[in-house]
C-alpha cells in the first residue's frame, strides 16, 4: 500500500486520554473502509498504533500514550484500545519497536516525514488479509 500521508496531533505523544480519542475517531470514522491497525512499542513500556486505510492511503498515528504492562491511566487505555478492536473486529498487528524520541525532535513538518517514513515502512509489509471492513465484521464480545 502507497501512503499518501501521515496524520497525527502532536499533543496526543504519551497522553493516554487524547491518544484513545485519535484510536476511537478515527476506527469510527473507517468503519465502510478496508482498513489495518499496527501497534508501534515506542519503547519497552509505552506504544501507539497506526490505522492505516486503504480506501484514502492514508496513515493515522494515535500518539504513544498506551502502556504495555497494563499499568496506571495508560494501561487503561491499552485495554480501552483491546476492547476497541474486539467491537470493530479488528486485529492487529505488531510491529518492531521504533524509538521516537528521535522522531518527536523538530517542527511539524520534520515529524511528519519521519512518521511517514514509519508509515510507509510498515504499509509495505502489508498484505490484502491485514485489512478489514469493520462494519462487515461482528462484534466480539468484551468478557473482562
Amino acid at each position: 500500500m502507497k501512503v499518501k500521508n501521515v496524520i497525527f496531533r502532536e499533543n496526543s505523544f504519551g497522553i493516554t486520554q487524547k491518544s484513545l480519542k485519535i484510536l476511537r475517531n478515527t476506527l469510527t470514522f473507517c468503519v465502510n473502509h478496508p482498513v489495518a491497525v499496527v501497534e508501534l512499542p515506542t519503547n519497552d513500556l509505552c506504544c501507539g498504533f497506526f490505522i492505516f486505510d486503504k480506501y484514502t492511503e492514508l496513515a493515522v498515528f494515535t500518539g504513544d500514550g498506551f502502556r504495555k504492562d497494563r499499568a496506571g491511566e495508560g494501561g487503561a487505555g491499552y485495554n480501552t484500545a483491546e476492547a476497541l478492536f474486539g467491537v470493530f473486529g479488528i486485529r492487529r498487528l505488531i510491529w518492531d519497536e521504533v524509538n521516537l524520541d528521535e522522531i518527536y525532535q523538530g517542527k511539524t513538518e520534520i515529524i511528519r516525514a519521519r512518521l511517514l517514513k514509519v508509515a510507509q515502512e510498515i504499509a509495505n509489509t502489508l498484505t490484502n488479509t491485514d485489512f478489514v471492513i469493520p462494519a462487515d465484521k461482528n462484534p466480539q464480545y468484551v468478557r473482562r
